[in-house]
């Protein structure tokens, strides 16, 4: 299933029997989770302090990818590993999954609650994301920083990129991508 399917799929959640859903989308040897299957399963089933508890190394993340479009959150695992994020569930025949597969899970008592308490958690635990730019966002982001008429705004630009730039809650692939983006910058400025 293509991410814009995807997305708007999990836009289907006013009824209070889809507020319990979670649909994990196969993409090849993966299952990925968006939006609000993707906070059900870091807020009921996978969560953080169940993992630590469990001794993980790694814990499952959940990202805000950033798009020319829009942004949506994901999180991601494989196949193989159901089990290990979503232990509840068991074995899974894989065959009979084409596009996605749906899970219902325990939220806890639903009688107080109500589709915007729960959207506007949703809401909060998505700004709270680190945020991750896409490589279309990037490419169109240093073309709009390069073309700046002067070298001293190009400098100043450049130098504010470096000085917001979030190191240490980025990958070290996304640092190199970034010291390679100012590069470019830079050389455009010469």
């Amino acid at each position: 299933m293509k991410i814009a399917a995807a997305l708007e799929h999990e836009k289907i959640r006013e009824e209070k029997e889809n507020w319990n859903k979670i649909y994990l989308h196969k993409d090849g040897k993966f299952f990925r989770a968006y939006e609000w299957s993707a906070w059900l399963i870091k807020m009921f089933v996978c969560t953080e302090e169940f993992q630590r508890e469990r001794g993980d190394e790694k814990i499952l993340t959940a990202n805000r990818y950033v798009t020319k479009k829009g942004e949506y959150v994901c999180v991601g695992f494989p196949l193989e590993s159901l089990s290990k994020y979503m232990p509840n569930f068991g074995d899974v025949d894989f065959s009979n999954i084409e596009d996605f597969a749906e899970f219902d899970i325990e939220i806890g008592d639903s009688e107080d609650v109500t589709f915007e308490t729960l959207s506007e958690k949703f809401m909060e635990w998505k700004q709270s994301l680190p945020e991750k730019v896409t490589k279309q966002a990037k490419s169109h982001t240093v073309v709009a920083n390069i073309d700046t008429g002067n070298g001293r705004a190009g400098m100043f630009q450049i130098l504010s990129q470096v000085m917001s730039y979030p190191l240490e809650s980025r990958t070290p692939s996304e640092n190199a991508e970034f010291i390679s983006s100012l590069k470019r910058q830079l050389a455009a400025l010469l």
